[in-house]
């Protein structure tokens, strides 16, 4: 298996786990701040910070799915990494809590 193949299998679970790092800390350091408090119209600065880091995360697994596939192989290696991406990019529906769930404790 080349380095490439393997890449291109793991690549958007390496993102989707620096962006669960990331989505973290970004709450993390929210809720310390007192950014839950901080009201923009009907929504907190906290939520909508967490909305926005949600939606760039999709967009870069996206980003890094393509990027990994571009070349058009039609190995049984690229179709695993593509169906394994898709895995990856469909469990970040798991950030979607940051929507209706209580942020800070």
């Amino acid at each position: 298996m080349s380095g490439r193949a393997l890449l291109g299998i793991l690549i958007a679970w390496i993102g989707w786990a620096g962006g669960f790092l990331f989505l973290y800390a970004v709450q993390a350091t929210g809720c310390r701040a007192g950014w839950n408090e901080q009201m923009l119209g009907p929504i907190s600065l906290l939520r909508l910070l967490l909305i926005i880091a949600t939606a760039a995360i999709v967009l870069v697994l996206f980003w890094l799915t393509a990027k990994a596939h571009r070349d058009g192989s039609t190995s049984s290696l690229a179709k695993i990494g593509v169906l394994a991406n898709g895995a990856a990019i469909l469990a970040t529906m798991c950030f979607a809590g940051v929507v209706w769930l209580r942020l800070c404790a």
